[in-house]
C-alpha cells in the first residue's frame, strides 16, 4: 500500500523502477537495436502473451502466429525477430512458475504506459480467442490485468468484446 502511495507521488525508489528479471533480460537479447528499456518492455510483452497461450499447457501454431503478428505490430520488429521472441517467451513461460510470472508482469507494469497495458490486454484476449477462451485463460488474463493495475472495467469491456470466443468455448465443453 505504501509502495502505491510513493509511486503515485513520484517517490518510487530507483531500485523498483529498474527491476529486471532474468527471464526478461534473456528474451530482450533478441532486440539488439532497441533501447534497453524498450527491449525489456517488449520482452515482458512477449512473455505475458506466452503465459496466456500456455495457460492450457499447449501453445498452438495459431496462437504462435498471432503472438508473432502482435509483436511485429507492437514492437515494429522483423518477422524473424518476432518469431525468435515468441520461441524464447514460450520456452520461458513453460519452465517458470507463478513467482516469475508475477515478477515479469510487475516489470511490465513499471515500464508500460496505460495505453501499452491496454494494448497488451487486447493482445492477451486475441491470442486466447484463437480456439475459444477457456476459463483458465480468462483467469490468467484477469491476474495479469490485476498486476498491471488496470481497472476491472477495462477487463470487462474487452471480455465483452471477445464474448463470442468465450461463449464458443463454453458451448464446446
Amino acid at each position: 500500500m505504501l509502495a502505491t502511495l510513493f509511486r503515485t507521488l513520484g517517490l518510487t525508489p530507483d531500485a523498483e523502477t529498474h527491476q529486471e528479471t532474468e527471464t526478461v533480460r534473456e528474451i530482450a537479447t533478441v532486440l539488439t537495436e532497441t533501447s534497453p528499456d524498450r527491449a525489456r518492455l517488449l520482452a515482458a510483452f512477449a512473455y505475458l502473451l506466452g503465459r496466456v497461450a500456455f495457460a492450457d499447457h499447449d501453445v498452438s501454431e495459431d496462437e504462435r502466429a498471432i503472438m508473432e503478428a502482435r509483436l511485429a505490430t507492437e514492437a515494429d520488429v522483423s518477422p524473424g525477430q518476432a518469431a525468435h521472441l515468441v520461441r524464447l517467451a514460450v520456452r520461458a513461460t513453460g519452465s517458470h512458475g507463478a513467482a516469475e510470472d508475477y515478477q515479469v508482469a510487475r516489470e511490465f507494469e513499471l515500464l508500460a504506459t496505460r495505453e501499452e497495458k491496454l494494448n497488451l490486454l487486447r493482445a492477451l484476449f486475441t491470442v486466447s480467442a484463437q480456439h475459444g477462451i477457456t476459463a483458465v485463460e480468462d483467469n490468467e488474463i484477469s491476474r495479469i490485468a490485476s498486476v498491471l493495475r488496470l481497472e476491472r472495467s477495462d477487463v470487462t469491456t474487452l471480455r465483452h468484446e471477445f464474448r463470442e470466443a468465450i461463449n464458443a468455448r463454453q458451448r464446446r465443453e
